[in-house]
């Protein structure tokens, strides 16, 4: 029945009256048998946003229950359906552009008219969110309507009608999802939001309740249309977003267990996509009025995406929300400290995030928020949604090779047939543990899970996308050549050590980036102690015990320390080691006093580097 109705479902003119506050004043249209006074009680409150009036014109995007059986919306709001009645739901998209005008301006003032202005929307409704290719349609009409300066005649509203239903006439499915696409700029977004696009997005992946609040209401229904764009085909597959009693029927939903590969809506179908993050207990409401709050406090409700532009929703965000976005100032709020760790970006998330947020900024063109200084490519819209589409595919191979391998650690002849360097590779952290721990007890992970090939992962890379060098490994690397040769700076050879080790280089060439061993025999006869010898076998514990400001037990330790602080070789070996590992180092000031306070940073970093292997101290570094 839904496939073959007809995409544009309503059109309608919403009005604000001076004593009856928003009403929808006149209905062009409405599916037959519907009851145009008892439908959508709210909706003259969703077409008409607070704040509206401060703006020439304003579009809000919303949504809205339909029953298609009975032709009526909800009697008890979006989450009181009858359980017998839920399949007979289904979810509408409407957009609304709404306009005002001084009254004294008007051909024909009814005597209803009492207030110096006259505010008014017209409304579009159809089954799927293809706002970009209505709003400028319903832009150049709502404008003719307000030039007639005459609301009486309502000819052009019914010749946007006919001009929608010719466009779109009848659904056979989902459109093609570039044509969800238009009018959402995810290049004003990143340049806005920079990294915080991917902790909402992780943060949407884990299903918390998240409010978007800003006066600007256009750009609040943008920036949730935008972010849930960035997971592949989810725009065409939210008609059950209205309402968290709604969901897909888990048995209709079947493991892919093939693809075309060149059939992108194939392979996508494949991979898992999309993630259905609005199934049971879920809830999209991009423009939610305050007579829509007991939906969001319902028990039903466990989750949802909401924007608002009533300031009282910010008041209460604490109790409200786990997430808070204040759009106008582009700012991200975790309410829940307990999601910290979760959102918290790992060191690989943020390099590959800040690329594409630097890719766009460099490419910004203020006169077009879509498309790059000389369109190129890079940074242009089609750009970061495969990268985005990127990230979620390596990051699902990586969940899936991780399950794999924890499901047959006990089955050698399993993990076999996966390739040693997968096993070893662990990717799975560079997404950050944390976040993966949660995503794991998530509906839309459950269904992936169930609805997707258990090996992935032979089919696509299961790593990060961020391909840089891995920052630690260098350290480390660099850490032990370095301090191996410190060893050798300060072993002070014999002559004899000597003449032997010229004898050894003139019959052998060292090989190319080889670190010379001194053994303990050779250092017999030497005139350092044996302390002073295995002084740099360990460079972590050198550090440490310039960190602690302490020294080892024992008398000699303490004279091996002294000898350090005071000898001059050893400040420059150690100068230059740093120098060369790109750390600071003041020798002048070591000389001075002992140990400087940019050395004790030094020592704090590398120290940290060492120990603890996340993220932060890539940046020290």
């Amino acid at each position: 029945m839904l496939e073959e109705a007809p995409v544009i479902a309503g059109l309608c003119v919403v009005d604000f009256h001076h004593t009856r506050g928003p009403e929808t004043e006149y209905w062009c249209s409405l599916p037959a048998g519907t009851d145009e006074t008892k439908i959508w009680p709210n909706l003259p409150f969703q077409a008409l946003p607070d704040g509206s009036h401060s703006f020439k014109e304003t579009f809000t995007y919303f949504t809205l229950l339909f029953n298609e059986k009975k032709k009526c919306s909800p009697e008890n709001g979006a989450t009181e359906l009858p359980e017998d009645e839920l399949k007979d739901y289904v979810t509408f998209f409407a957009i609304s552009c709404s306009r005002q005008i001084r009254s004294d301006e008007l051909i024909h003032r009814g005597s209803d008219i009492t207030r110096s202005t006259v505010q008014k929307a017209i409304v579009v409704i159809s089954r799927q969110p293809i706002f970009g290719q209505i709003k400028d349609k319903l832009s150049l009409v709502t404008n003719a309507f307000f030039m007639q300066r005459n609301f009486s005649d309502r000819t052009i509203i019914s010749s946007l009608h006919e001009n929608l239903m010719s466009m779109f006439k009848v659904s056979p499915g989902s459109p093609p999802e570039g044509q969800l696409y238009v009018g959402l700029s995810l290049r004003k977004i990143i340049y806005d939001l920079k990294k915080d696009i991917l902790v909402l997005l992780k943060a949407l992946l884990l299903e918390k309740q998240i409010i978007f609040y800003g006066t600007n209401v256009e750009a609040l229904c943008n920036l949730q249309f935008g972010l849930i764009s960035l997971i592949p085909t989810l725009l065409s597959n939210l008609h059950y977003c209205g309402s968290p009693q709604l969901h897909e029927p888990l048995e209709e939903l079947n493991v892919a267990t093939s693809f075309k590969s060149s059939d992108r809506q194939s392979v996508l179908a494949f991979l898992g996509f999309p993630l259905r993050i609005f199934e049971k207990g879920g809830l999209f409401s991009p423009y939610t009025p305050l007579q829509q709050m007991d939906d969001i406090k319902s028990k039903h409700t466990q989750f949802f995406m909401i924007g608002s532009s009533n300031s009282l929703l910010a008041e209460q965000k604490t109790e409200l929300c786990h997430i808070f976005v204040d759009v106008d100032a582009s700012e991200v709020e975790i309410i829940d400290k307990s999601l910290s760790p979760a959102l918290q970006l790992s060191g690989n998330d943020k390099k590959w995030i800040d690329s594409i947020s630097n890719i766009v900024s460099q490419s910004w063109n203020e006169n077009d928020l879509y498309t790059p200084k000389n369109s190129q490519f890079e940074g242009s819209e089609d750009f970061i949604r495969w990268q985005f589409e990127d990230y979620l595919t390596r990051l699902l191979s990586s969940i899936k090779l991780s399950e794999y391998v924890t499901s047959y650690t006990d089955n050698q002849m399993a993990l076999q047939s996966v390739p040693e360097e997968m096993l070893r590779s662990n990717s799975i952290q560079h997404f950050n543990n944390s976040w993966v721990a949660k995503w794991i007890t998530t509906e839309n992970y459950a269904i992936f899970r169930d609805c997707t090939d258990d090996r992935l992962f032979d089919l696509f890379p299961p790593k990060h996308p961020y391909n840089g060098v891995d920052t630690m490994t260098i350290l480390q690397q660099k850490l032990a050549a370095t301090f191996q040769n410190l060893k050798r700076a300060n072993s002070h050879p014999s002559l004899e050590e000597k003449a032997k080790d010229e004898e050894s280089q003139t019959s052998q060439e060292p090989s190319a980036g080889s670190a010379s061993v001194v053994s303990k025999d050779n250092l017999k006869g030497s005139n350092t102690s044996d302390k002073e010898q295995n002084l740099w076998s360990s460079w972590k514990e050198y550090f440490n015990a310039r960190k602690r400001g302490k020294k080892r037990d024992g008398e000699d330790d303490i004279k091996s320390t002294e000898y350090l602080n005071n000898s001059h070789s050893t400040q420059e070996a150690i100068g230059s080691a740093l120098v060369g590992l790109g750390l600071h180092y003041d020798s002048a000031q070591e000389g001075k006093s002992g140990e400087s306070e940019d050395d004790e940073w030094v020592t704090n970093e590398v120290d940290e580097a060492s120990n603890e292997g996340d993220h932060s101290r890539d940046d020290a570094i």
